[in-house]
């Protein structure tokens, strides 16, 4: 198995480049701090290997808050270079040199991509998605974690190389089960027996607030702890909460904790739970308008172990707690945890009011529904609704009924996989509200919601336009970015990123990451990748990277994969493509999302059809077909579109031409656009002609149909000009067959066929794109009999290192017109092409 190299690349190599080329300008040192197992060490030691090789003297002073000799001199010139934790106390005599010598160099965690790219460049080949989700799930970013995670798991063969990359061969949630850390890792062995005990009540409550620490033990102990970063502190809701750092240690601690620590902490958390809690619906009681619909979750949710530890063991819980708590198992995905809450409720007689119990059993549906208990779970929605009747009048009556009819919409769409259902559902609930009541307005773009949930986009467009009572302001944001995705399978990109820009606004005033739901970072990378390319996407994606360190907002893992696959597609990259696809069908197929099913056979289809896999492309293409509904989902259109490209890469373009007319006969151009896509590509006249005339917007809509008409006519300068254009965006694919189409209409030794060969020596491809084009890598083959003189040897080569044209011109001291005559001759007398 391979083992973890720590010397093979520079862990944060733009961080040590910065701070390098700034020691080198200032000959000023600096001093890498950060919590225990941040990697400073590491930081520090690739800086002063980057000063050493820039010729520079370089005085490193390691693991500094631990020095107990007195300091050395640093010779004159020299560089100082230090590590540190953060927060700690230098040792005496230190002080002065580092503040008069060094720059400080705070280090955070590393981001989820950070962390695989780490383990990759360690390992010395790419890791799958699963490898990755359990070792971000253990680390966090931590990188000692990071190591003795993977160190675990390879030490208990739960790693294996396939083909070119390393994959995990069990689920991450049960691989990581038994990984086992020693906390002396991160803790100074000298102090474990004091650090273990404030640290083990850390563990235990996954949000204990922070009065609560100390008020368990005293403030130098937990300043200490938050100073050594062994405590990392957060807002959830304007509560300051606690969580220990990694993730790894919380849980070897918390499985050392003895009974008597654990029951201790259990009550004196819960004891402050109950309070704050009796005192919210206090305030609640006194200062909600009754039926005012908010759809927010309490400020303050207790942890549901706790609660639940407190129902079983016939504790005092007042019933707000134990509801609150199951909302809390809810939306920290801990399903489980929240059925047994309302099961123990039952069991516990606990006294609750009758909207308290249709709230409890409304939750605990939800959880079984999400557990794939779906009996279960409409019995459960059932229970709600008739404890909502007898209780008609109450101050959440309204917010707990809307919750309740999303919940039952949503079950009846999971199970038929369309809106037939779901949506009487949602007329049949207008009559509980009386006329003007804003609850109604919600109900109404719950419709739009389903219908695109359906991928019925035009239906919801026009339920949105629809709308006149104003929305609550949480609705108001779930919904614009669904309606933004419904512009952008129209073809209307322009119109769905001025959705996507006014949104974000929005947010930016609301402050926190209210922004940051799935469906807008959904909207925001397919308007932007759809719409206006790979690099106007990327342009785009802080957003998405801010989240990576966020508890609130659950991106799962497959659906980031369907897009690693969607974006390598679009830039050529098929092997990419393909390793992203099957880590998408992989994940999804054990851990879902289940809508997305379809979509990820879709994409490992395509990309197996391009890369000339035909036989595995018509076997995930007919796995797909077996889903039933397989198109009715938000992405029902991109997978309609996917699936006409294989179609055009398995030789029937007649059935793909189908789907494109279908689409554009539904208004959705946009999707039509990249249904078309394949046929486009391949010049399939019917598919060009039928896209020829589409409606749209965005860079991408109009460069493909544009290049539609280029194909059909065959015009050279069209075609280059669409090959710039969609390299501009990143879709190098796209480049790369349009200047190929170019350089074979163009006359040879032309202007447009030197601009053309030109391109395609200069575009990046991951790999032939064997389903589409006769676009490869450059190659140098000479067919047997055929002579080369030497200057025309001399010019093959160089071709096939790439360089083009004026490129061979300036190596070999020649004109390109010289040049250019030389190659034709190549051509004539191999019968062959150099650069396709």
């Amino acid at each position: 198995m391979p083992a973890w190299n720590t010397t093979r690349a520079a862990v944060r190599s733009d961080t040590v480049a910065r701070a390098t080329a700034r020691c080198v300008d200032t000959r000023r040192g600096v001093l890498v701090v950060g919590p225990p197992g941040a990697g400073a060490s590491r930081c520090a030691a690739d800086i002063a290997a980057g000063l050493r090789a820039a010729g520079v003297p370089v005085v490193v002073w390691d693991d500094l808050d631990r020095l107990s000799a007195p300091p050395r001199k640093v010779p004159d010139g020299a560089v100082l270079v230090a590590s540190a934790r953060v927060g700690a106390a230098l040792p005496p005599g230190y002080d002065d040199e580092v503040s008069t010598r060094t720059t400080r160099l705070p280090l955070r965690l590393l981001t989820r991509g950070e962390s695989e790219m780490v383990v990759s460049e360690a390992v010395g080949m790419p890791v799958s998605a699963r490898l990755v989700e359990a070792l971000w799930a253990s680390s966090h970013g931590n990188l000692t974690a990071l190591r003795a995670t993977y160190d675990d798991l390879a030490a208990r063969r739960l790693t294996r190389r396939t083909r070119d990359r390393l994959e995990l061969v069990e689920d991450p949630a049960t691989a990581i089960a038994g990984v086992a850390v020693d906390p002396h890792l991160w803790i100074d062995p000298r102090t474990a027996a004091a650090d273990l005990g404030p640290l083990t009540t850390a563990a235990l409550a996954r949000r204990i607030p922070l009065d609560d620490l100390v008020r368990l033990h005293d403030d130098d102990m937990v300043s200490d702890l938050l100073a050594r970063g062994l405590l990392f502190e957060r807002h959830e809701g304007g509560v300051e909460v606690l969580s220990v750092q990694p993730p790894v240690l919380a849980r070897a601690l918390r499985a050392g904790a003895d009974h008597r620590r654990r029951r201790e902490v259990y009550a004196a958390v819960l004891d402050r739970a109950a309070c704050r809690d009796a005192g919210r619906a206090d305030d609640r009681a006194g200062g909600r308008a009754s039926g005012e619909i908010t759809g927010m979750a309490a400020p303050f949710q207790p942890d549901p172990r706790i609660v639940l530890w407190a129902l079983v063991n016939a504790r005092p819980v007042e019933a707000g707690c134990v509801v609150a708590a199951a909302r809390a198992a809810l939306d920290g995905h801990d399903y489980r945890t929240g059925v047994e809450l309302h099961d123990a409720a039952q069991r516990s007689a606990l006294a609750t009011a009758s909207l308290q119990q249709a709230e409890l059993s409304l939750i605990a549906g939800s959880c079984l529904r999400l557990l794939d208990r779906l009996p279960d779970a409409a019995a459960m929605f059932d229970r709600s609704l008739a404890c909502l009747r007898d209780d008609p009048g109450g101050a959440d009556h309204a917010r707990v009924l809307i919750e309740n009819v999303t919940a039952r919409a949503d079950l009846a769409h999971y199970r038929d996989r369309g809106p037939e259902q779901s949506l009487p559902l949602i007329e049949s609930a207008h009559q509980w509200l009386p006329d003007g009541h804003p609850g109604r307005a919600v109900l109404e773009a719950l419709t739009v919601v389903h219908l695109s949930y359906s991928g019925r986009y035009r239906e919801a467009d026009r339920a949105y336009t629809e709308l006149t009572a104003e929305l609550p302001p949480e609705w108001e944001r779930r919904l614009e970015p669904i309606h933004a995705l419904a512009l952008d399978s129209m073809g209307q990109s322009e119109a769905a990123l001025a959705v996507i820009r006014r949104e974000a606004r929005r947010s930016r005033s609301i402050g926190g990451q209210a922004w940051a739901s799935e469906e807008f970072l959904a909207a925001l990378v397919s308007v932007m990748l759809h719409g206006f390319g790979i690099n106007a996407l990327l342009a785009e994606l802080a957003p998405v990277i801010a989240v990576e360190q966020d508890d609130h907002v659950r991106v799962d893992h497959g659906v980031r994969r369907l897009v690693d696959a969607e974006i390598a597609l679009a830039a050529g990259d098929l092997p990419a493509a393909v390793g992203a696809a099957s880590d998408a069908v992989a994940i999804i197929e054990v851990d879902g999302p289940e809508d997305f099913h379809s979509r990820s056979l879709s994409l490992y289809a395509l990309a197996a059809a391009m890369s000339g896999q035909a036989a595995t492309a018509e076997e995930y293409l007919q796995r797909m077909r077996a889903i039933p509904g397989y198109t009715n989902s938000p992405v029902g259109p991109e997978i309609r579109g996917v699936e006409a490209g294989v179609l055009i890469c398995l030789g029937r373009p007649g059935e793909a031409g189908e789907v494109v007319r279908s689409l554009i006969d539904e208004g959705l151009n946009g999707a039509a656009t990249r249904a078309a896509m394949a046929g486009v590509l391949t010049a399939d006249p019917e598919i060009c002609r039928a896209l020829a005339e589409v409606d749209v917007t965005g860079d991408v809509p109009v460069l493909v149909r544009d290049l539609a008409v280029a194909m059909s006519s065959r015009n050279p300068r069209l075609l280059l000009d669409a090959a710039r254009r969609a390299r501009t965006s990143g879709l190098h694919m796209v480049a790369a067959v349009a200047a190929d189409r170019a350089r074979d209409a163009a006359s040879p030794g032309s202007k447009f066929h030197s601009q053309a060969e030109r391109m395609l020596a200069t575009t990046e491809l991951g790999g032939p794109l064997a389903g589409l084009t006769r676009v490869g890598a450059p190659t140098v083959s000479v067919p047997a009999g055929v002579s080369l003189t030497r200057r025309e040897s001399q010019i093959a080569d160089l071709v096939g290192q790439g360089l083009t044209n004026a490129e061979i011109a300036a190596e070999l001291h020649l004109s390109k017109r010289t040049v250019e005559g030389h190659l034709n001759r190549i051509y004539t007398k191999t019968g062959t092409r150099l650069r396709g």
